[in-house]
This record gives structure tokens, sequence and C-alpha cells, in this order.
């Protein structure tokens, strides 16, 4: 059982998970797009208070998150509608004059997991896959990278989600994914007797 304290430390937040001083339901934005976002999470994130897929569903109305493993089969209907792209590194872009999708399934895990989602679900080797650029300024984050220029479901999605429909668009996911980090690396800090550089001020109209 975990130690519960008066002011909320040891206690998990039962929507996002987080440990309570590290919640970050009071700085969750209801971020409206466009594009539907299909997350593939692998059914072993969805037990880790670190994963990221789940923070962006909570964000994004239009969204859907679906756990593979252990479970039912995942639906085909809208992995096969027209203009699904997935979201993955390494592949060739769809044609430059390709209308932007309407629906983008992104692969929620580690790289072994989401190469294991590649593999188990068979309607994903048939969509245009998108590939992103790594960030220009590689960002603190929760969890460390095990490739170059790999980044987190939130952040993937917040990427993509900026090139379709525009930076503003985006920033909120971006703001909501640095207050993530901020806190978690607080009580890090705290752990181990140190306290984090506070984050830095915005640039003027960034």
């Amino acid at each position: 059982m975990r130690a519960r304290t008066s002011d909320g430390r040891g206690v998990h937040c039962p929507r996002c998970l987080l440990r309570g001083e590290a919640c970050v339901c009071s700085a969750l934005a209801t971020v409206s797009t466009r594009t539907h976002f299909i997350i593939l999470r692998h059914v072993i994130e969805s037990r880790r208070s670190t994963n990221t897929g789940r923070i962006a569903a909570l964000a994004l109305p239009n969204s859907t998150l679906i756990d593979v493993g252990g479970g039912p089969p995942v639906p085909q209907g809208p992995l096969s509608a027209p203009r699904t792209w997935l979201l993955f590194p390494g592949f060739a872009p769809p044609p430059g004059d390709a209308p932007p999708p309407e629906r983008l399934v992104v692969l929620d895990g580690t790289w072994k997991q989401a190469r294991k989602l590649l593999v188990r679900v068979s309607a994903l080797h048939r969509l245009p896959t998108l590939s992103l650029p790594a960030p220009p300024t590689p960002p603190e984050r929760m969890r460390r990278q095990t490739v170059d220029g790999g980044m987190s479901t939130l952040e993937a999605i917040a990427f993509a989600l900026a090139r379709f429909e525009g930076s503003g668009a985006a920033a909120p996911l971006h703001a909501l994914y640095a207050e993530m980090v901020q806190r978690a690396l607080a009580i890090r800090g705290r752990r181990h007797g140190f306290s984090p550089a506070p984050p830095p001020e915005p640039a003027p109209g960034g």
C-alpha cells in the first residue's frame, strides 16, 4: 500500500495517474482539432503513471485511446477509413500533394513496444506514414530516449498537430508536456535533496 500524507504526496490522481503533487489535471487544456488522433497504446503502458498517451487523450476531445494486448482485437474500421495516416519514423512520407489526414494513428509505448504494435496490427501496414524530424532543441524529459530524435507520445502529437493545423493549435500540448516534466523533476529533486532550475521565461510572442 502506498503511504498517504495530508498534502496528497504518495497518492496518485485517479484521472491522470500521476502522484498528487505532480497531478496535471489543473493544467489540462481542451485542445479542439480537426484531425482525429487514434492512440494505440501498448497495454503495459496503461499501468505507467508517466504515460503521456493518457495525458494527450485527456486534452484532446477528438481522440480515441485504445489499449492493445491481452484484450479484444483492435477495431479495423477506423484504421481502414480513407485519409488515415500512421505516425511512425523511418518511412517515406506521403506525396506532397496529398491532402492532410483526417485521422492520424499514433503508437504509444517504448520503441520496442511500438515496433511490436506495428507488427501485430496488420491494418497499419497499408497506411501512408508520416515521419517527424527530431526537435531542434531536445527538452527535458521524464524518460531517457533510447533512439536519436526520440520523443514522447504527447510531444509527437503536438508536432504533428502543428504541421497540419498550425503552431498555435499545438502550443497548449507543448506547454502541458513541459508542465508535466517540470512537476515530475521537482519530485525527483526533492527525493535527492535538490531542486531543479525553474523553466526559462518564454520569449515574447513564443
